[in-house]
C-alpha cells in the first residue's frame, strides 16, 4: 500500500537527485544553468534551497548545501489564564431593587415621603455598589449606575409630590387607589 504524500515527497527527491547529477555534469561540460530553473526545481520539491557561499578570504572553498526540508511544528493551544469566576455585586443589586421600590413608592402619591427616604437609602447604597464593582472579578456597575439615577429621581420627584409642585400628583392624591377603580371599571364584564 502506498501513502500518497510519501510517494510524492520520494519522487519530488529522486528528480532533485537527478537534476543534481545533471547540474554536476553540465557545470563540468561547462554549461551553466540559469538561476531560474534552480528556483522552480527547490519550488516543485516543496523545498527552500540554501544559496552557495562565497570563498573564504583564506581561499578556503565553502561546501554547498543541499536543499533543506520545511518543517512543521505543531502549535499547541494558548490557554488564557483564569481566575476566579466573575460574581455579581449584593450590594449593587439591592441597590437596584430598593431603587426601583422607592420610585414606585414616590409614584403613588401617598407613599411620597417614604419614597423620599427609600431614595436616599438607594443612593447611599448605589454608592457602595459602585466602590464594590471596581475591584477585579465583581460585577454590577451598571445595575449600581441604574440604581443611583432611580434612587436621585426618587428623591427629587418625592420633594416635588410633597411640596405640592405638581398639578397631577399630591401627598393627599391617592394614585393606587384611582388605578384599581379604573382596573375595576374596565374589567368587571370580562370576568
Amino acid at each position: 500500500m502506498r501513502i500518497p504524500s510519501l510517494t510524492h515527497r520520494g519522487e519530488a527527491q529522486r528528480e532533485e537527485e537527478v537534476h543534481a547529477q545533471g547540474k554536476a555534469e553540465g557545470r563540468a561540460e561547462g554549461r551553466a544553468e540559469t538561476k531560474a530553473e534552480e528556483r522552480a526545481v527547490g519550488r516543485a520539491a516543496g523545498r527552500t534551497a540554501v544559496r552557495e557561499r562565497p570563498v573564504t578570504g583564506d581561499g578556503t572553498p565553502t561546501e554547498r548545501r543541499g536543499p533543506v526540508e520545511r518543517v512543521d511544528t505543531p502549535r499547541e493551544p494558548v490557554v488564557e489564564p483564569s481566575g476566579p469566576r466573575p460574581r455579581s455585586s449584593l450590594v449593587a443589586a439591592l441597590a437596584l431593587v430598593v431603587g426601583v421600590v422607592s420610585a414606585l413608592a414616590v409614584l403613588t402619591g401617598t407613599l411620597a415621603g417614604y419614597g423620599i427616604a427609600a431614595g436616599a437609602v438607594t443612593t447611599l447604597l448605589a454608592i457602595a455598589g459602585i466602590f464594590a464593582t471596581r475591584r477585579r472579578h465583581v460585577a454590577g456597575r451598571s445595575e449600581a449606575m441604574l440604581a443611583f439615577v432611580l434612587g436621585l429621581g426618587a428623591v427629587v420627584f418625592g420633594i416635588l409630590v410633597v411640596t405640592d409642585s405638581l398639578a397631577w400628583i399630591s401627598p393627599a392624591s391617592d394614585k393606587v387607589g384611582e388605578l384599581r377603580e379604573w382596573l375595576d371599571a374596565q374589567t368587571v364584564d370580562r370576568f
